[in-house]
Parts: C-alpha cells; sequence; structure tokens
C-alpha cells in the first residue's frame, strides 16, 4: 500500500526547496544587477571626466595622454569586476550545492533502506545489499572527484587570469609612458 503521508510530507518539502533555490538565485541576479548598474554608473563618470579632460588639454600632447592614463586602469578595473563577479557566483553556487548534497544523500539514503527492506527476507540479501551500498559509495567517490577536478580548474583559470591581468596592467603602462 503506498503511503499518502509520506509523499505530501515529500513533495511539500521539495516544493519548499525548489522555492528557497529560486530565492537564492534571484538573490545572485538581483546582486549581479547592482554591480552592472554601479559599473555602468562608473563608466559614464569616467568617461565624462576623461572628455572633460581632453577638452581642456592645452595642447595636442597632452590631450593625447588623457585617454592613455585612462586605459592604464582597464585591467585592474576588469579584474575588480570579475572577482566580484565570481563572488556572485560562488556563493549563490555554494547554497544551491549544499541543498543538492544534502537531496542526494537523503535520496541515497531512502534508496538503501528501500532495498534493505525489500532484501530483508530473501536468501543471500547480505551480498546485494553490500554491492548497492558499495555502488552509492562508488558515486560519491565520483562525485566527489569531480567536484575536486572543478575546483582545481577554477583555481587554475584564476591564476591564469591573474597573471593576464597583471601582464596587461604592465603593458599599458608601458604604451602610456
Amino acid at each position: 500500500m503506498i503511503d499518502t503521508k509520506q509523499f505530501t510530507e515529500s513533495s511539500i518539502a521539495n516544493v519548499d526547496q525548489f522555492f528557497a533555490e529560486a530565492g537564492n538565485t534571484f538573490s545572485g541576479l538581483e546582486q549581479l544587477t547592482a554591480l552592472n548598474l554601479q559599473v555602468t554608473k562608473t563608466l559614464l563618470a569616467e568617461m565624462t571626466e576623461t572628455t572633460q579632460a581632453m577638452l581642456s588639454a592645452r595642447s595636442p600632447e597632452e590631450m593625447i595622454k588623457v585617454p592613455f592614463n585612462a586605459i592604464q586602469e582597464v585591467p585592474m578595473k576588469s579584474a575588480a569586476y570579475a572577482r566580484q563577479v565570481k563572488a556572485i557566483f560562488e556563493s549563490t553556487y555554494a547554497g544551491q550545492r549544499v541543498a543538492a548534497e544534502a537531496k542526494i544523500a537523503e535520496v541515497q539514503a531512502q534508496f538503501v533502506a528501500s532495498v534493505a527492506e525489500m532484501l530483508k527476507n530473501a536468501p543471500g540479501s547480505e551480498n546485494t545489499l553490500a554491492l548497492v551500498k558499495s555502488a552509492v559509495a562508488a558515486s560519491n567517490d565520483a562525485y566527489a572527484g569531480a567536484s575536486k577536478a572543478g575546483k582545481q580548474v577554477a583555481d587554475a583559470v584564476e591564476a591564469k587570469m591573474g597573471n593576464l591581468t597583471a601582464t596587461a596592467t604592465k603593458a599599458s603602462r608601458s604604451l602610456a609612458a
């Protein structure tokens, strides 16, 4: 017989979890939108300042130096923006990852318990149950390995971006000099 109470409770919990994650995602989008609006506002202010500086230049050489001086800051500002975007994505993803891992652990425990219940009176069920538990453990190990590899790739990309930013900053300064 189907236990409708358990099904109902599980459905309510799943809906609650969905809306919690949707709220978390929208919070991240809100932060990203606020960041992008602030960046746009800052860029407009800097463009106004640069244009005014160019128009008030006393010589052609001084007028040409103004945009080169502004360009020097671009790599550092781009890197700062990238770090802020990364922080927003990481905080949004972290909450989702924790919730997903908890749900996966719950589903796995329910699966193992269901298999154990089905096999409790079957001959040789201990070996089958051990095999199921081993498969669940292997899938957890595979997930952990994939997560670790993903983090290593992200760290390597971040390090390369840092090196690229430093190189671009040096190059822009040498162009302006």
